[in-house]
């Protein structure tokens, strides 16, 4: 049997163990395939083998349409921050939804909500409601452009922003043949899908993540370049953290040349910091858009900063503002959850300084045990967010993440989810609920998982 045989008999025995487990799970996505593109309300849902089907979730854990619990890491793409159901969200519902699920209009609890965010958040004194983060960073791009008059936007490679035009470009994700994305010090732009306009995303140029040849490129186009949007943590390309020092000379830079400097902080909002990545990093953009966690557990997105950035959204009094609309936004039940969330981490900081306390125990831990067996292996992160690359490192940016072991790749994430991980192809996050027992139960996970897998010579 040559060996890409054996690999592959050894990944659909994993397979089968979880399909014999998951009766009626796969029943019921088969049920929504029949009535829903692949099964499924988001591509990224998708999973080997089959997605998962949640019946219910209450802290750390969750279960399965067939009753299987799970450790919960993947908790909502990072949303659950005080895990799932948590008590101080599902009282606010109650208390919101008799007066009104939706008015389409102002009422009391958008002050509290937004007040939340103008404290919490160093720098920020406007703030503005959508309903995911893919419409904030759309609307914070258009913000910049009216601000500065400039056409051009950047982003970086690796960096997931939303999927509207603008910015489904060059997240680098592998692909077969040649590499289409161009040099390291000099990234193309390259569509994420057909059917982008390609008049949006042409004029979204692509910079490399930590490498200081982002600075020239800025500079060559710094009279039409109107923002630079980052994740201060890349979270689709695996939870890399942008170096304090980068995103220094990002912001001296951008302040220089008179770009906006946004911070996409649909993951990072709340959950690095009480007060984000502004407070983690000490750096305060110009713009910061929001989502995830801040929504309580709901449809939520948010553009916020200072007065002066967020002038053209003044509609009433500014000439020129831009458009900014949606029948949903600032949605009272959402206000009240979301409101519930960000008192809490107000009120508690040492929460959020113990799941990140919990997340540098699980990189170190990983790092030393890879070190130490010599597998070809680093964890990143920074704060509560996490992943293991099956590659040696380091891993300052997606292509490095690029060069990690397929076939090892493949197998973690199935022995994740056989021994009782749930947690998503890309990135892991912890709650306020997930115990040290739990870290210690993860941390055994991966470790039991990189040994089977060098047993069976996959590493």
């Amino acid at each position: 049997m040559d060996e890409k045989t054996r690999f592959k008999d050894l990944f659909n025995t994993y397979r089968a163990e979880i399909q014999a487990r998951c009766p009626q799970s796969i029943a019921t996505w088969n049920k929504n395939r029949q009535v829903m593109p692949a099964g499924v309300g988001s591509l990224f849902r998708l999973a080997d083998p089959f997605p998962m089907v949640i019946k219910n979730g209450k802290g750390a854990r969750i279960w399965d349409a067939d009753g299987n619990e799970y450790l919960d890491f993947m908790l909502g793409f990072s949303v659950m921050i005080l895990g799932n159901a948590p008590q101080e969200v599902e009282v606010a519902i109650r208390e919101a939804l008799p007066d009104g699920s939706h008015y389409g209009q102002c009422h009391e609890r958008e002050y509290e909500f937004a007040q939340l965010f103008c404290q919490m958040a160093p720098g920020v004194e406007k703030v503005a409601f959508c309903n995911s983060g893919t419409e904030a960073t759309l609307y914070a791009l258009r913000l910049a452009r009216a601000a500065t008059g400039r056409s051009l936007v950047a982003k970086f490679e690796g960096g997931y922003h939303g999927a509207h035009d603008l910015l489904a470009v060059s997240y680098g994700r592998p692909r077969p043949g040649p590499d289409p994305y161009g040099p390291l010090e000099d990234p193309i732009t390259v569509p994420e899908s057909p059917g982008l306009a390609e008049g949006a995303w042409r004029d979204t140029l692509v910079l490399p993540f930590n490498h200081p040849a982002a600075f020239d490129k800025i500079r060559r186009h710094a009279s039409q370049l109107a923002a630079v949007i980052i994740e201060p943590v890349q979270g689709a390309a695996g939870n890399i953290p942008a170096e304090r020092d980068f995103l220094t000379e990002l912001r001296r830079l951008t302040t220089e040349i008179g770009a906006y400097l946004i911070f996409d902080e649909v993951i990072t909002g709340f959950r690095l910091a009480p007060g984000g990545a502004r407070t983690y990093y000490g750096i305060l953009p110009e713009i910061s858009t929001y989502g995830k966690i801040a929504g309580g557990g709901l449809p939520f997105g948010a553009v916020a900063g200072s007065n002066q950035a967020m002038r053209f959204m003044e509609y009433d009094t500014q000439p020129g503002s831009i458009l900014m609309a949606g029948t949903f936004n600032g949605n009272p039940l959402v206000a009240a959850a979301g409101t519930a969330v960000l008192r809490r981490l107000r009120d508690e900081p040492h929460l959020i300084e113990r799941i990140n306390r919990q997340g540098e125990h699980f990189r170190a831990e990983i790092n030393r045990f890879a070190q130490e067996g010599d597998f070809p292996a680093i964890a990143t992160g920074a704060g509560s967010m996490f992943w293991l690359h099956p590659t040696p490192g380091p891993v300052k940016h997606v292509r490095d993440a690029r060069r990690g072991n397929p076939l090892a790749s493949t197998g973690l994430k199935l022995l994740y989810r056989l021994n009782g991980i749930h947690i998503s192809s890309n990135h892991g996050f912890l709650c306020t609920e997930h115990t040290d027992q739990d870290i210690t139960d993860l941390i055994e996970t991966h470790k039991t998982a990189m040994t089977e897998l060098r047993r069976h010579g996959v590493w």
